[in-house]
């Protein structure tokens, strides 16, 4: 798969999700995806409104680094993002706070 499927596919996945529950203000994520299809994409919610771009964001509060199979693997519920944390198979840098916040919209359970 090439970096614009993953993307695609990832950028479908958040616009489904209801990110009101983040209320007013300004929260950005950076996604790194390593391996054959690496690229960067990132997750900008602005009072409750999402934007998903295919580029780096400068100063995110969060930023992750997760290969794409690991990535759609946590999408889909098959791999835990506690698992994916603790074996080194997800990297978390910056405000993690975020990161959680993320996760429950995500419906995700850390």
């Amino acid at each position: 798969m090439t970096f614009e499927e993953t993307y695609n596919t990832m950028k479908d996945y958040f616009e489904k999700k209801d990110f009101t529950r983040f209320g007013q203000g300004v929260y950005s994520y950076e996604f790194d995806i390593t391996g054959e299809d690496e690229g960067r994409f990132y997750i900008e919610v602005r009072d409750g409104s999402v934007d998903i771009q295919p580029f780096d964001y400068k100063n995110s509060l969060c930023s992750f680094t997760v290969s794409s199979g690991n990535l759609k693997g946590l999408i889909s519920r098959r791999l835990s993002p506690a698992a994916a944390y603790s074996t080194g198979r997800l990297t978390v840098r910056g405000d993690v706070s975020a990161a959680f916040r993320l996760a429950d919209v995500l419906e995700m359970e850390i």
